[in-house]
């Protein structure tokens, strides 16, 4: 099979792969940068990309005696989260785990559950904070903890930063074909090095774009495939 011709059948079998990766959806990434063997796993092509957003996740924890006492104290904390928000741009709050959901006026009684001590109730949030090409993302980061210690705390809620400032990206999957793009140009520039008379193939275009962090604010994005020359002489 021609380099061409396995190029189109691939194409094809992404095109009939469904329509979920099409679906507006905001991924989180935590944890630390990659380094050493961590890149060892990754293909040689990837596509490097500024994160959408600065994340900080939360917990509101709150030890009012009546159960509906402190939900109502923890849902006015959010309400005013909201209501600071809205004046500052770029800062917004959603609520999920690998995927982000966002938090507004109309659903804002996010899932609350029993805290680490009797008679407490908590939830966990996320902060975010847009992040645009060429902010300053130190001090964006800044922004948004100074945003976080000066929440307005209603009652006996309590606030508290979870782990370090995360990064969050929307729709990893409309960079597929940025991607592909890169893997077959780079599969050419193969074939021409190695000698016309290889074939190439592509193995492992049709999984879904995954993604590694890979600086403070900055997002390495790649497809799992694998490329295989035969007929070389």
């Amino acid at each position: 099979m021609s380099y061409h011709r396995l190029l189109l059948g691939c194409l094809a079998t992404l095109c009939c792969a469904g329509p979920a990766w099409a679906q507006l959806e905001e991924v989180v990434v935590t944890g630390a940068r990659i380094t050493g063997d961590d890149y060892s796993r990754i293909p040689a092509i990837v596509l490097e990309r500024r994160a959408d957003f600065l994340v900080q996740r939360i917990r509101l924890t709150n030890d009012t005696r009546a159960g509906d006492g402190r939900a109502k104290e923890i849902y006015q904390t959010i309400r005013d989260m909201l209501t600071d928000a809205a004046k500052r741009p770029g800062i917004a709050l959603g609520y999920g785990e690998d995927f982000l959901i966002p938090i507004t006026s109309g659903n804002y009684e996010v899932p609350l559950e029993k805290g680490s001590k009797s008679d407490t109730s908590s939830t966990e949030l996320y902060v975010k904070m847009a992040l645009a090409e060429k902010d300053d993302a130190p001090k964006a980061i800044a922004d948004l903890t100074a945003f976080i210690k000066k929440a307005r705390l209603s009652g006996r809620t309590e606030i508290e930063p979870v782990g370090d400032v995360g990064l969050s990206l929307v729709t990893p999957e409309k960079y597929r074909y940025d991607i592909i793009g890169k893997i077959t140009a780079d599969a050419k520039k193969l074939q021409a090095t190695v000698g016309s008379q290889c074939k190439v193939e592509i193995h492992g275009l049709s999984n879904r774009v995954s993604w590694q962090r890979s600086d403070v604010s900055q997002l390495t994005l790649y497809i799992p495939y694998q490329v295989q020359l035969t007929g070389c002489q």
